[in-house]
């Protein structure tokens, strides 16, 4: 199932950075502050989710 991550609360934008997954230059924000696509966020948490299954 994909993983949709909701934003609306914590996220932001800001300058134009390099996402900290892809390295495209990206203006949203994590809500941790860290310039990164949602896109590359959600791949990364699936990914990630995924991982954890298997182990």
């Amino acid at each position: 199932m994909p993983t949709f991550l909701d934003w609306t609360r914590g996220g932001g934008a800001g300058e134009s950075a390099p996402c900290v997954i892809c390295g495209k230059p990206a203006i949203c924000r994590s809500p941790g502050g860290k310039p990164v696509h949602k896109v590359c966020a959600e791949a990364w948490t699936e990914q990630r989710n995924a991982r954890k299954a298997v182990a």
